[in-house]
């Protein structure tokens, strides 16, 4: 995955980017739907190492490993879901109830989705940092 950002402070080798809105970085299709009007991400700011020549004020592209957002998909979706059909099948399997079989696949949902919190953290620790790979033509 890919994101355009801004270069704010450099320092020691190290970069401070704002990361830009992502209608701009993709040409506004509107395939970003945002919850509410106002800009979610105005303040976020990474620092990362900088392997390039770059000066403040240039936009880069960052670059975030493939491979952990899929997992990241995986752990914070596929976990809840799971919990869904289990807690379902669980309720199902004692109570026989279908009421109770629906209660219990909400009770699932959550307790897997909390338990699912922990997990996402340590994926979050031992994935890679994102990457500035290139400098944006202007």
């Amino acid at each position: 995955m890919r994101q355009q950002g801004e270069i704010i402070k450099l320092e020691n080798n190290r970069a401070w980017v704002k990361l830009a809105d992502p209608g701009s970085a993709c040409g506004n299709c509107k395939g970003c739907i945002r919850l509410t009007s106002k800009q979610q991400q105005d303040n976020e700011v990474l620092k990362m190492d900088i392997n390039i020549t770059a000066e403040v004020g240039d936009m880069v592209i960052i670059e975030y490993p493939d491979k952990v957002l899929l997992q990241a998909i995986l752990v914070l979706y596929g976990i809840p879901f799971l919990g869904l059909f289990l807690g379902y099948f669980i309720a199902h399997w004692i109570t026989g109830n279908d009421a109770a079989s629906g209660l219990g696949a909400v009770l699932g949902l959550i307790t897997f989705a909390v338990l699912t919190r922990p997990a996402a953290r340590r994926l979050y620790q031992k994935t890679g940092e994102p990457q500035i790979v290139s400098k944006v033509c202007r």
